[in-house]
């Protein structure tokens, strides 16, 4: 009898230490949690910014053509394809700027940049993009080769800071899936100061050049390609 109460009695206390073992595992991850959720809230909200509409122009006397063009989402290796602003200390090493984020990924972003370039130029029937699902005569295929900040070299034959931007296209016949024109666009622009606004800034010439450029080649490698199909010279 004596026996049995004396077992009773470690079994109650073994059973308060597991109970007062698992209150003090749940009090310190309560603790823990409180700690990540505060440390969140105190973090400063990144900046998010946006690529202006490069105005293009096509020249006098050229006419829309009427044809259908659709864009598809860039692509970009993993390192570009994100909405963080790269920053390359070498060309070797990538990183990103802190606190800055564009307001999209960087893919979508030059996608819609374009688009909106090109129907806004009004040299075709219609341009959209290829989520959208609209027909057309031609897609565009583009690859993203650099979209950053490379780093300068320091020195007296020092080179400053530059944004590049390194775009390759190909103008895709819709139904034959045909290549019928493929051309590289590359723009570099000086951002003048380390202020995240005046890189950003460098990132507006770079890219509006870049596009600009792109959109002017579309307009005469597709009027061509039509020439080509109709027998024209």
């Amino acid at each position: 009898m004596r026996l049995g109460m004396i077992l009773k009695e470690r079994n109650r206390i073994d059973l308060g230490k597991r109970i007062g073992r698992a209150l003090l595992a749940v009090g310190l991850s309560l603790w823990a949690g409180g700690c990540a959720l505060a440390s969140v809230a105190s973090e400063a909200a990144p900046s998010i910014f946006v690529l202006t509409t490069p105005m293009v122009e096509f020249g006098e006397g050229r006419e829309m053509l009427p044809l259908q063009l659709v864009v598809d989402e860039p692509y970009a290796p993993a390192a570009l394809d994100s909405n963080r602003i790269v920053f390359q200390p070498s060309a070797n090493e990538i990183g990103y700027l802190g606190r800055a984020r564009w307001s999209d990924r960087a893919p979508q972003m030059v996608q819609v940049l374009l688009v909106d370039a090109l129907d806004r130029s009004a040299g075709f029937q219609a341009v959209g993009r290829k989520a959208v699902g609209m027909r057309s005569d031609y897609l565009v295929r583009i690859s993203i080769g650099s979209f950053g900040v490379l780093k300068g070299e320091t020195g007296a034959d020092g080179t400053p800071d530059r944004v590049i931007v390194d775009l390759k296209a190909q103008l895709v016949r819709r139904f034959s899936d045909e290549i019928v024109a493929a051309e590289r666009f590359y723009a570099e622009a000086e951002p003048g100061s380390s202020r995240t606004i005046d890189i950003v800034g460098a990132f507006d010439v770079a890219t509006s050049q870049a596009l600009s450029g792109l959109s002017v080649w579309l307009y005469e490698a597709a009027s061509a390609a039509e020439a080509r199909m109709n027998g024209g010279s």
